[in-house]
């Protein structure tokens, strides 16, 4: 995927719409890139985009959800691996910031202090990357539950309208002058 793309829609006309579709969508705002649903899920492909995953066949909620068990997987194996060391230090202290040596099962002593410091420093990255990837699947999710309130608001609001044009008398000329109405309502 490109950093930029023109919108994959067409004109009236029938001609490639021409205009440059919102980051990480498809389309233009003009045809339907301002729309929530479609809106999150671009957001979400521009980030992972940026991250360097460009594959667009997959969703890109689907692909969060992946990075986020990853994250976690690996932030747990630090975990354990820093565990493992600083068990065998002396102190904690002593593992973070002095000079540490570890043993290893044949009884050959080895120097661990830089290891467990940059070890610590990784797995604290891999937890703020996890962390991030979730607070970006939660927003991702959150939108789609507005996006779906709203669905449903709006079909609300048709089903209203509907009731009323039937219980009132309309000729069918001012019936289709309410349709027109609210079909400009609905373009603009």
């Amino acid at each position: 995927m490109s950093a930029r793309r023109k919108c994959s829609a067409k004109n009236k006309a029938g001609n490639p719409c021409g205009l440059w579709a919102m980051k990480g969508g498809f389309v233009c705002g003009k045809h339907g890139g301002r729309a929530p649903q479609v809106a999150a899920k671009a957001a979400v492909r521009a980030e992972l985009f940026a991250w360097g995953v460009t594959d667009e066949k997959i969703d890109p909620g689907e692909q969060l959800l992946r990075l986020v068990t990853q994250s976690a997987a690996r932030a747990e194996m630090y975990a354990q691996e820093l565990k493992t060391l600083v068990d065998d230090s002396p102190s904690l202290r002593d593992a973070l910031v002095a000079e540490t040596w570890s043993a290893t099962e044949q009884g050959d002593l080895y120097k661990t202090g830089e290891y467990i410091r940059g070890l610590a420093r990784i797995e604290a990255d891999e937890r703020d990357r996890c962390a991030t990837f979730c607070t970006k699947a939660v927003a991702a999710g959150l939108m789609q539950k507005q996006t779906d309130l709203a669905k449903a608001q709006g079909e609300l609001l048709v089903k209203s309208l509907q009731a009323i044009l039937d219980r009132v008398s309309l000729t069918d000329e001012q019936k289709q002058a309410v349709k027109q109405e609210l079909r400009a309502i609905r373009a603009s």
